[in-house]
Parts: structure tokens; C-alpha cells; sequence
């Protein structure tokens, strides 16, 4: 694996841990007390904002896409 992948692993591994209980419990996100797996839903779609941006660079400088959710219009069509 990579340094990321490595890393995402781990950290899952850390969630799967924790039990509902622990993840229904509110936590301080920026002064604001919300469930804890709550934070982790705002870290999710903050990612896929971010990945979402990064992969949008790429066709105008020159690369393609890669299918990160799905099929691109770089995706090669199978043969039907």
C-alpha cells in the first residue's frame, strides 16, 4: 500500500472499534457539539468535495480522468 491508503486503514480500523454508543456521543467540531459520527460524515463529504476538485484539474492539463465513482467520458467503452 501507500502512505494514504496505510493511513485510511488504519484509521477505519479505529472507527470499527468504537461501539454506537461511543459514536452517538458528542464531541467539540469548531465549538459546536455534535455526535461524533457526525464529524465523521462532515470529514467524508469533505474529502469527496476535494477529490472531486483535484480530478476536474486534470482534463484541462492535459490528463484523464480516472473512474474515482464511476465511469468517466475517459473510461473506455467495453466492446458490446
Amino acid at each position: 500500500m501507500n502512505l494514504f491508503g496505510d493511513r485510511v486503514a488504519a484509521a477505519l480500523a479505529r472507527v470499527r472499534a468504537r461501539s454506537g454508543d461511543a459514536l452517538a456521543k458528542p464531541m467539540d467540531f469548531f465549538g459546536n457539539m455534535i455526535p461524533a459520527v457526525n464529524v465523521l460524515s462532515v470529514a467524508l463529504c469533505h474529502s469527496v468535495h476535494h477529490r472531486g476538485q483535484l480530478s476536474s484539474y486534470l482534463r484541462p492539463m492535459g490528463g484523464k480522468v480516472p473512474s474515482i465513482y464511476g465511469p468517466t467520458a475517459d473510461t473506455p467503452m467495453a466492446a458490446a
